[in-house]
C-alpha cells in the first residue's frame, strides 16, 4: 500500500497493516547528528536552533519515517542533584549519585520540570523540529524508565546489591523514580506534540539482571508508568539495551505499542512471543555493520531483518543508539533498501 506522508506509514506499521517499504528510523539518532553537524552537546543546550538544525540535516540525507527529536534521555538527573559529565560528543554521563540511604532518599524532592534549563532547552529544540516535521513525520522523545532512574541516582552497582540485601528500600526508590517521571513525562507532553514517547531501561537489561528480578523490580513500575502515557494519548515505546530474549513474554505484558530490540534479539523469536500485539523495531547491528561495515553490508543485514518479520508490524532501526562517528553512506541507504 502506498501512502500520502511518513507517519501514516509508520501508523501503518503500528496497526500491522501491509507496507510496500518497511518504514525507517534511528530509533536513537541524536547525539549522532549533533557530532555530524560539528555541535557539541553543550553547545546543543546554548543554542537549541542549531541543534534543530543538526536534526534536519541528517533527516534530508536519511528521509527517516520517524524522529527522535528530544534525545537528552537523563534530563531529571541534574535537577535532583547529581552532578554529570557533558562531553563534546555523546549523551551525558551520571558522575555523583544522591541517594547514600534512606534518609537522603527521604529528603530528595520531586524537581518542578519549568526550572529545569536542560529539559527546557531540549523541548525549545523538539517544538522547532515538530514545528518543522510535526505533520509529515511519526515524532517522539526519549525518557529514562524507573529502574534506570533509579540506578542512577542510586548507582547501579550498589543497587544491585540492595536488591539482595534491602528489596524495601529498592522498591521504596523505585516508587519515588517512577512518581518523577510521571511528573516530567506529564510535564513534556503538556509541552510538545509529539506521537510517541520511548521508554529507555538499559539497566533492566538481561546483560545486568535476571528474569525474576525484571518481573520484580522493572515491569511493575514501568506498567504504571506506561499506563499514564497512554492515558495522555501517546504511543508507548520501549528499549532496553543487550539480550532480553528471555523475558520478551513479560514486556509484552507492559501495554505498549513499540518494541525497540537490540542486536542479541532474534526478530523472528521476538514476533513468535509477542504476535501482532506489539510492532517490532530494530535490529540492525550499530557497531559492526553500521559504525564498522560497508553499504553492501547494510543492504544485506537489511534484507535479514526484513525477511525475519516478513515486514508487517516492523520499523526498520539501529539495535540501538548509532553510534558517533558512523559512516553517513551506511545509514542513508536505509531509505532506498526496505522494500518488502
Amino acid at each position: 500500500m502506498s501512502y500520502s506522508n511518513h507517519k501514516e506509514k509508520m501508523l501503518a506499521a503500528l496497526n500491522f497493516e501491509p507496507v510496500e517499504s518497511v518504514p525507517i528510523c534511528g530509533p536513537f539518532q541524536g547525539y549522532w547528528a549533533l557530532e555530524y553537524s560539528n555541535v557539541s552537546v553543550q553547545k546543543s543546550f546554548d543554542n537549541p536552533a542549531l541543534a534543530a538544525e543538526a536534526q534536519l540535516k541528517v533527516l534530508e540525507k536519511c528521509d527517516f519515517d520517524a524522529l527522535e527529536v528530544l534525545w537528552d534521555w537523563q534530563t531529571p538527573l541534574p535537577a535532583l542533584g547529581c552532578e554529570v559529565n557533558i562531553t563534546d560528543v555523546g549523551g551525558p554521563s551520571t558522575r555523583t549519585h544522591v541517594v547514600s540511604d534512606a534518609s537522603s532518599l527521604e529528603a530528595l524532592e520531586i524537581p518542578d520540570p519549568s526550572q529545569d534549563k536542560r529539559l527546557k532547552s531540549g523541548i525549545e529544540t523538539a517544538a522547532k523540529l515538530i514545528d518543522v516535521i510535526g505533520e509529515e513525520r511519526y515524532t517522539y522523545y526519549d525518557l529514562m524508565a524507573p529502574f534506570t532512574l533509579a540506578g542512577e541516582l542510586r548507582g547501579v552497582e550498589v543497587m544491585m546489591l540492595d536488591l539482595y540485601t534491602d528489596p524495601d528500600f529498592v522498591k521504596e526508590l523505585l516508587s519515588f523514580s517512577t512518581e518523577t517521571l510521571k511528573v516530567y513525562n506529564k510535564y513534556l507532553m503538556d509541552s510538545l506534540d509529539v506521537d510517541g514517547v520511548f521508554m529507555c531501561d538499559p539497566t533492566a537489561s538481561g546483560n545486568l539482571i535476571s528474569k525474576a528480578t525484571f518481573e520484580t523490580y522493572s515491569q511493575p513500575y514501568m506498567t504504571d508508568l506506561s499506563g499514564t502515557l497512554k492515558a495522555a494519548g501517546r504511543d508507548v515505546m520501549i528499549h532496553i539495551c543487550g539480550d532480553v530474549s528471555d523475558r520478551v513474554g513479560s514486556i509484552v505484558e507492559i501495554p505498549h505499542d513499540v518494541l525497540s530490540v537490540d542486536l542479541p534479539v532474534g526478530l523472528a523469536a521476538a514476533r513468535k512471543v509477542m504476535g501482532e500485539k506489539v510492532t517490532l523495531l530494530g535490529n540492525l547491528d550499530v557497531a559492526n555493520t553500521l559504525f564498522n561495515g560497508t553499504p553492501d553490508d547494510v543492504r544485506a543485514q537489511i534484507r535479514t531483518c526484513i525477511e525475519s518479520t516478513g515486514g508487517v508490524g516492523h520499523i526498520l532501526a539501529g539495535g540501538c543508539d548509532i553510534a558517533p562517528g558512523t559512516p553517513m553512506e551506511n545509514v542513508e541507504i536505509w531509505k532506498d533498501n526496505t522494500n518488502v
